[in-house]
């Protein structure tokens, strides 16, 4: 119970809910173990519930007819995902899986919806976040349109450093779990021509790669290749 309420309050939607509104929560919260490569959802499943990720990584990816799969966004710890399912009571947009072995906490929809009754505050932070998250999407189309393959590149790992970077001297260091054709998959591009880039930033001085750690040592550079 305190491990649940403790990781709910980091959580945009719940964080500035009472201790009381928090265990409510808490009580109706399922843990659940994925474990690595494990589809927590498919593409066209019943929506019937929220997830918060505690621990590990999730990724959101739409997969085409030729199996060729595009990494919408990846959740880390502290971040939710499946809200509009949840809401709506779709079925689901897109497939999740776990990247690597993950700890999660299961909001049903039914229990949700009566806590919202409940706890309006708790529908406005969703509201919020919600317009948050189709910005984002907005900005994504936008880098699969018109940004070249430096931009599409520049974009992903900007992104990830936001989510996951750790400040290290002056950079900003990814201690990377996606393999490098999960993170071509994210940028839109092959495997190859992101391998290209991302050695040609090297060469530029942007960035330093070492196995799957990739530090942005000037993130200005980085930031120049997005503009539109």
């Amino acid at each position: 119970m305190i491990e649940k309420i403790a990781s709910l309050k980091k959580i945009p939607i719940f964080s500035s809910l009472s201790e009381s509104h928090l265990e409510e929560i808490a009580n109706i919260a399922l843990k659940k173990i994925y474990r690595k490569n494990q589809v927590i959802f498919d593409q066209g499943d019943p929506g019937n519930s929220l997830i918060v990720v505690l621990t590990g990584l999730v990724k959101i990816a739409l997969v085409d007819s030729n199996n060729h799969e595009f990494i919408i966004k990846t959740f880390a710890p502290h971040d939710f995902f499946g809200e509009m399912a949840l809401l709506d009571g779709g079925t689901r947009s897109a497939t999740a899986t776990a990247v690597e072995d993950t700890r999660a906490l299961i909001l049903f929809r039914d229990n949700f919806i009566g806590l919202i009754q409940k706890t309006p505050s708790v529908a406005l932070g969703m509201l919020t976040e919600l317009s948050n998250r189709l910005r984002t999407t907005t900005e994504n189309i936008s880098n699969l349109t018109f940004f070249d393959t430096y931009g599409k590149v520049a974009r992903c790992l900007l992104d990830l450093a936001k989510q996951i970077g750790k400040k290290e001297g002056d950079g900003i260091a990814l201690e990377l779990i996606l393999s490098r054709q999960e993170l071509a998959n994210m940028a839109g591009l092959s495997r190859e021509t992101f391998a290209r880039i991302l050695k040609e930033f090297q060469v530029r001085g942007c960035l330093k790669v070492q196995g799957k750690k990739i530090t942005i040592v000037d993130e200005k550079v980085m930031r120049r290749e997005i503009i539109l």
